[in-house]
C-alpha cells in the first residue's frame, strides 16, 4: 500500500435497496397488468356497482326533490328521470349512464316476489319517449317501489349475487350460491 487508501470495489447499501425498491415497483406493476379477472369477480363487481349507483340515485332523489326510475333490458340498465309527465332516460351523467352488461352476464329481477321477464331495450331504436317506463321506482322521499330483487349472474359459474331493494329505501347487494 503505497501511502493511499484502498477502496473496495462493490455496491454500497443505500445503491441496493435504491434497485430493490425499483425491482419491488415493476414486479407490482406486472402483477397487476397481467392480472384476469375471474368470471366471479366481475359478477361480484356488477352487483356491487349496481347498489352504489341504487345509493347515488336515492341521495339525488332527496337532494333534488326528483323521481327516478330503473328500466332493465337483457343486455343492462339504464336509469330514468321522471320529467314534463313522461320518462326519458337520463343523459350527460357520466355516473348515471346507461350500463352494459358483459355477453355472458346475465339478470333476473323479481318485483314484489314475482318474477318479472326482462326483454331487450336499445335505447337507439325507441322512438317513442312515451313507451318508456322504469320496473323500479326512486321516489323523491327516499323510497323504492316495489320491493326488488335483483340477481346477477353467468350460467356457467355457479357463484351469483342478489342486490335487494325494500320500500323503506334499504338496500343491500350479498352473495347467493
Amino acid at each position: 500500500m503505497r501511502g493511499g487508501r484502498q477502496f473496495d470495489k462493490g455496491f454500497t447499501l443505500l445503491e441496493l435497496m435504491v434497485v430493490i425498491v425499483i425491482v419491488a415497483m415493476l414486479f407490482t406493476f406486472v402483477a397487476l397488468t397481467i392480472r384476469t379477472t375471474a368470471p366471479e369477480d366481475l359478477i361480484k363487481q356488477e352487483a356491487l356497482r349496481f347498489d352504489r349507483l341504487l345509493q347515488l340515485i336515492l341521495e339525488e332523489s332527496v337532494l333534488k326533490n326528483a323521481d327516478y326510475g330503473i328500466e332493465f333490458g337483457t343486455d343492462g340498465y339504464r336509469f330514468l328521470q321522471y320529467d314534463d309527465d313522461k320518462w326519458s332516460p337520463i343523459t350527460g351523467d357520466r355516473v348515471l349512464r346507461t350500463r352494459t352488461l358483459s355477453n355472458d352476464m346475465e339478470l333476473e329481477l323479481a318485483l314484489e316476489a314475482t318474477d318479472i321477464e326482462i326483454h331487450p331495450v336499445d335505447p337507439a331504436t325507441i322512438e317513442n319517449k312515451d313507451d318508456i317506463k322504469p320496473q323500479i321506482y326512486i321516489l323523491s322521499s327516499s323510497e323504492i317501489t316495489p320491493e326488488f330483487e335483483l340477481q346477477f349472474f353467468i350460467p356457467t359459474v355457479s357463484t351469483r349475487y342478489r342486490v335487494t331493494g325494500e320500500f323503506n329505501g334499504k338496500h343491500h347487494a350479498e352473495r347467493i350460491e
